[in-house]
């Protein structure tokens, strides 16, 4: 109860900073100013982007040991790269506000959360099932200047565009990367896994509203991405969100807001029962499917409360927070809220260094409860599943070299599920402890920022 107060305390402060902010962006400008420097032509890199060619990577290797607790003790490494190009279109074509996006991933290693603990949500953010090439964006994005309109389509991912969270990705595991709940449950396209959609998003100033339409395809998972057929659709994704945002170039302590909700057409499978109304996790059989109608809302908020020098922003304080959940009666989450910080640039000598901590809380539907039960009444194991599950990190990013990064980190998870176990159930995981190191090539990638 006391995490749950805390939660939904942060989520309150937030909004109302949010909400009693000014809607004009002509907020204070940092006053200090650079030196004008002599040209300078810079390296190929340099020379592309000007020429409308932005090119990003990032490679994060992932190793992660289950050092206490969990269905058993293990260690295991997963990593990935994904890298593209965004390219200006008025520079390269005369389109004026034109932008096309490319992407592409690729993934490899194993993954601790469901070969050692069994639990869903990744501790290793950059491990993915699929170890393949995978087309995780190509899209065109149009920006209408007079009319404030920016308009997105192509193969994409709703949770690049919707409920993203600012700070999540700056954190080893991916509860909050870039919102994993409405990927899991909602039935949101995650990351990598493009399919047809689009978003409108108007934004006069630092209020807007997006609404999207993306394409729900359960086989998308099953191939590269080249496969652009509709053959597979199930159904249509639909949120939409409002939110006040700004940045350090608009507000010396910048901030977000955003409340959406989503509604998802396609079909959807009961995570208890099968087709002949029989308890799956005892005699197994096919998930019984119901006709679709989910849908659920989400609040996320963040801002920069501290800077040791207000005329300067590499070193601030950032508090961030976020709840959702479906609304819906057959889902496997019925609510999460993450809260946490992010401090960058502790002392005056390592200004790029962070640290962050992150706690996200889980609630589990009374179904998912019942079916983890069911796997280990059939394992002859003994224990009771709890509906709350609490998983923890905290992380020090240590900035080797201006885009290479070391980030040790410790996690740990309070009442771990088996909704991602891959070996087999044995018994109530008890609460596990995990150490790791990343390390992070990232020129432009996520969590950049």
């Amino acid at each position: 109860m006391m995490l749950r107060r805390s939660m939904f305390a942060l989520i309150a402060a937030l909004a109302a900073t949010g909400a009693s902010a000014q809607t004009t962006t002509d907020a204070q400008q940092p006053r200090q100013t650079a030196p004008v420097k002599p040209k300078d032509d810079g390296g190929p890199v340099d020379r592309l982007r000007d020429e409308g060619i932005s090119l990003r990577f990032v490679w994060a290797n992932d190793w992660a040991a289950s050092v206490r607790g969990g269905e058993r003790l293990g260690a295991t490494n997963g990593g990935g790269a994904v890298g593209g190009a965004d390219l200006d279109m008025g520079k390269l074509a005369g389109i004026e506000g034109g932008k096309m996006h490319i992407t592409f991933s690729r993934y490899y290693g194993h993954s601790v959360a469901a070969d050692d603990i069994g639990i869903l949500q990744k501790i290793q953010g950059y491990w993915y099932p699929k170890r393949q090439w995978e087309l995780a964006q190509l899209s065109w994005e149009q920006e209408f200047k007079e009319s404030h309109l920016n308009v997105l389509a192509g193969r994409l991912n709703a949770t690049w565009q919707f409920a993203r969270s600012t700070y999540g990705c700056r954190f080893v595991s991916a509860p909050d990367c870039p919102y994993q709940l409405t990927n899991t449950s909602g039935g949101f396209s995650g990351f990598p896994y493009v399919n047809w959609g689009a978003r409108v998003k108007y934004q006069p100033d630092a209020r807007y509203v997006s609404i999207g339409a993306f394409e729900v395809n359960p086989e998308r998972r099953n191939n590269n991405g080249l496969n652009w057929g509709l053959n597979d659709s199930t159904g249509v994704m639909i949120p939409v969100e409002v939110g006040y945002e700004t940045s350090f170039a608009t507000d010396p302590y910048p901030k977000h807001l955003k409340i959406g909700g989503w509604y998802n057409s396609a079909p959807f499978t009961d995570p208890e029962l099968n087709t002949k109304g029989l308890h799956r996790g005892l005699v197994g059989g096919t998930a019984r499917n119901y006709d679709g109608g989910r849908y659920g809302l989400y609040v996320l908020a963040d801002k920069v409360i501290w800077k040791p020098d207000a005329n300067s922003n590499t070193r601030n304080l950032a508090v961030f927070g976020s709840i959702t959940g479906p609304l819906d009666n057959a889902e496997n989450y019925t609510l999460q809220s993450t809260g946490g910080f992010l401090w960058t640039g502790l002392s005056r000598a390592r200004p790029n260094d962070s640290l962050g901590f992150q706690a996200t809380w889980f609630r589990f539907s009374k179904k998912a409860v019942g079916y983890e039960d069911d796997l280990i009444t059939k394992n002859k194991g003994d224990g009771h599943f709890k509906r709350d599950e609490l998983m923890t990190e905290l992380n020090y990013s240590y900035k080797l070299f201006p885009v290479v990064s070391l980030v040790p980190n410790l996690q740990y998870i309070v009442h771990p599920d088996v909704l991602g176990n891959t070996v087999g159930v044995r018994k109530v995981p008890a609460n596990a402890i995990v150490i790791g190191l990343r390390v992070m090539v990232n020129m432009g990638g996520p969590g950049s920022q």
